[in-house]
């Protein structure tokens, strides 16, 4: 194969060993842990995915956004769709988790109880905040696409504390004393 002047080998090596560099220190960056919900327009059927990359955007206007892999079995129903729901988790509601990362165990989403359908996403009644967004804005970049989402309706348990993910482990955040 011949080099590409403009992007030459050594260049290739870099972007592979920045790949692996930044994959180690994504693994010890906090993130939040959700279970990101839709309904597929095509089928009826309620769709989700267990997600880490959430992000808040705005607050004026109200704006989150997600990064879902267009690989993913989701992708095209969400999108689709035109809305989803961010549906985050607490040390009570994690058992939800499992069947949404684990594609064998696909079948037993939704399954567990607390689940319901409500403006055209599944809603986890228990999470400590479910966040309804209309997608505004799409943006691809590599495998994912990032959708920005229209905050429409947040609903809260009152629980404050939420699952998060950092060192591949699920945990929650404390305070420092």
């Amino acid at each position: 194969m011949a080099e590409n002047p403009s992007f030459p080998a050594a260049a290739a090596a870099e972007t592979r060993d920045h790949t692996a560099a930044l994959k180690r220190i994504l693994r010890f960056l906090p993130a939040p842990v959700g279970i990101v919900t839709s309904v597929d327009p095509e089928t009826d059927e309620p769709i989700g995915l267990a997600m880490s990359a959430i992000m808040p955007v705005s607050l004026d206007p109200c704006a989150v956004a997600i990064a879902i892999n267009r690989a993913g079995s989701a992708h095209a129903g969400i999108v689709n769709s035109g809305r989803f729901c961010i549906n985050l988790l607490d040390p009570a509601t994690g058992e939800h988790l499992g069947p949404f990362g684990d594609p064998t165990r696909r079948a037993e989403r939704f399954k567990l109880t607390g689940w319901r359908r409500h403006n055209g996403v599944m809603l986890l009644d228990a999470a400590p905040a479910s966040i309804i967004c209309a997608i505004a804005g799409h943006t691809a970049f590599g495998t994912h696409d990032v959708l920005i989402g229209d905050v429409r309706e947040i609903h809260s348990s009152g629980m404050t504390t939420i699952l998060g993910w950092a060192d591949g482990a699920l945990g929650t955040l404390q305070p420092l004393p």
